[in-house]
């Protein structure tokens, strides 16, 4: 179906311009002159301004229907992907990276609600998950592909071939029927309706338990993640190039793919939904304390591999699971607040991994600060787990 092909790819634009940057940093770095400082504004630029265009956008989207912003905001990440490319400079790229921030979340926020517009009901749950494993895809090829880009060819290059893509997804959209009359609402957007939208969620113990679990969680993986290529090709494995890390990313994100397709089958063992993240947390904190050890390829191939298997497992499972929490008619607003949550974990974590690198470059401060909040995420997720809540009808 074309329409489920257009989504797929859309869906991987939005990943792979989340994955990419973390990779790509060190060689913008050599390449362009970024000081620690600059190198985490050009982390975190993108998800502060995602943060507010994600809750700025959804009544628009409903309004005015999905194909549209999919539509245009393909169009201007496709331009902005060009304009980092061609930067010279860390202002420039942070910009772009900014208004990425400002025109990407109008693809993110119309995936899934356009799905609905395009597949039968009994089918969608189905065509999730195909669209879903997007991200895994995505997050595979960035790692892998971004270091040894990179490394050997040039750091311009992901982003070219992004543009490419999200330029791809735009013709496709154009294509496609336009949103139905009777899925788009028709009533003024006012304050109220932002009011409503946010607000409406009563949050009992177990769901603030949640939303604060997924804070610590997206907070412990950019804080991980954002300069653990860097100190791979600097200190963590400095007897390797660029071709080999990337070699490495690649083979290891398997885990990732593996994760994500295992997911339902290692639910089903779990008498709780967010049973399985729970332990998933655990893991990923151990793994955590133990990157920093060095250890040689071997030692660090095998625990990349451990931790994207375990993140990715989150990641199909964490939304199902955190349905679970609410009443059928307040999961919007709960998929609202986690985007939200998951964008300013994005931006803090990024800025401070970029200052517990400059402060530890031996990435103590890094491993010891991730495995902190993804236990603490674990235990949150563990005691959610002890609240007997069942998926509601």
């Amino acid at each position: 179906m074309a329409a489920v092909l257009v989504l797929w790819a859309a869906f991987f634009v939005v990943n792979f311009n989340i994955a990419m940057m973390i990779p790509l940093l060190p060689f913008i770095q050599a390449d362009v002159g970024l000081s620690p400082r600059e190198a985490g504004l050009v982390l975190a630029a993108f998800p502060v301004f995602a943060l507010v265009s994600n809750l700025a956008l959804g009544p628009f989207v409903d309004r005015f229907g999905r194909r549209p912003f999919i539509i245009a905001g393909a169009l201007a990440c496709a331009a902005l992907f060009l304009l980092t490319a061609l930067a010279r400079g860390a202002v420039p790229i942070i910009l772009a990276r900014a208004a990425t921030g400002i025109f990407m979340p109008m693809v993110g926020a119309s995936v899934f609600a356009a799905m609905a517009d395009y597949v039968p009901a009994p089918q969608r749950a189905r065509i999730a998950g195909y669209i879903t494993s997007a991200a895994p895809v995505a997050f595979l090829a960035a790692m892998s592909l971004g270091v040894t880009l990179g490394g050997l060819v040039a750091w311009q290059l992901p982003l070219v071939a992004l543009a490419a893509v999200a330029l791809a997804v735009a013709i496709g959209a154009w294509r496609l029927p336009p949103t139905p009359a009777a899925a788009r609402t028709t009533g003024r957007i006012t304050a109220r309706t932002y009011r409503n939208r946010l607000l409406s969620l009563s949050l009992d113990t177990a769901t603030r338990l949640f939303l604060l679990s997924h804070l610590a969680w997206a907070l412990a993986l950019f804080v991980f993640l954002g300069l653990y290529p860097s100190w791979l090709l600097q200190a963590g494995l400095p007897g390797y190039g660029a071709g080999a890390i990337g070699a490495l990313f690649l083979l290891a994100e398997v885990g990732g793919l593996f994760g994500a397709l295992l997911a339902g089958r290692i639910s089903r063992r779990f008498a709780h939904p967010l049973g399985p993240c729970a332990v998933a947390s655990g893991v990923v904190a151990l793994v955590m304390l133990t990157i920093p050890l060095g250890g040689g390829m071997a030692l660090q191939a095998t625990a990349y591999f451990v931790f994207a298997f375990s993140r990715d497992l989150m990641l199909a499972l964490m939304l199902g699971g955190a349905m679970a929490l609410v009443a059928p008619a307040e999961r919007g607003s709960l998929n609202s607040i986690m985007n939200a949550i998951y964008q300013t974990g994005a931006s803090l974590g990024g800025i401070a991994s970029a200052w517990l690198y400059a402060v530890r470059p031996d990435f103590w401060g890094n491993g010891l600060t991730a495995f902190i909040l993804m236990a603490a995420a674990a235990a949150m997720l563990t005691a959610v787990t002890r609240t007997g809540m069942r998926p509601a009808s």
